[in-house]
């Protein structure tokens, strides 16, 4: 076993986890669609998190020729998937049945944004300070905006703000994911 994969199998555990516990939501919204309310901005969201998290993983694969790690990159390197599987926990309410979506997005969910703020911010400064890698670059410039936005949606309560961002969040991450790690490979 490589470095790498020993290093990987820590993070595909909470990645996938994330993973699961987004799609156990969607299931049990699937399963209780009459007696739920949905909204489609926190669809998403959920969206925006499952996006999120494979992305996570997906774009390690850039670190599989370091020779040398310290626990505190490992650590550091957590922060990201470990964060989005809170935000995966917390986007579904307990029960969903007879739940209101729109209600729980504005209400109890609103966490999520911290923890996102908190997610975006690491796997900014994640590389630069782990390995000494470039902080300003193209790269990093969705990842800039997200955390500014982020911080905006955690104190905004206004649908109309919500209902543009996220939507718009989605299609950032998904752009940053085609555009600038859109394949992998052993070379």
């Amino acid at each position: 076993m490589s470095l790498f994969e020993f290093l990987m199998v820590f993070v595909s555990i909470i990645v996938g986890l994330g993973v699961t516990e987004a799609l156990s939501g969607i299931a049990r919204q699937i399963r209780f669609r009459d007696a739920s309310g949905a909204y489609w901005v926190h669809s998403c969201l959920v969206a925006l998190v499952l996006l999120a998290l494979v992305q996570n993983w997906w774009e390690l694969w850039q670190l599989r020729e370091l020779s040398q790690w310290g626990f505190s990159s490992l650590l550091f390197m957590l922060v990201p998937p470990a964060s989005m599987y809170l935000i995966a926990h917390l986007l579904f309410p307990d029960p969903v049945r007879g739940s209101d979506f729109r209600a729980y997005y504005f209400g109890p969910m609103r966490p999520v944004w911290w923890l996102a703020v908190l997610a975006a911010t690491s796997s900014t400064l994640f590389r630069p300070l782990a390995f000494g890698s470039d902080l300003v670059s193209l790269d990093n410039v969705s990842a800039a905006l997200m955390v500014v936005g982020f911080v905006t949606l955690g104190v905004s309560r206004n649908p109309w703000l919500h209902a543009i961002a996220v939507p718009a969040f989605l299609g950032l991450l998904l752009w940053d994911v085609l555009y600038w790690v859109p394949v992998i490979g052993t070379s």
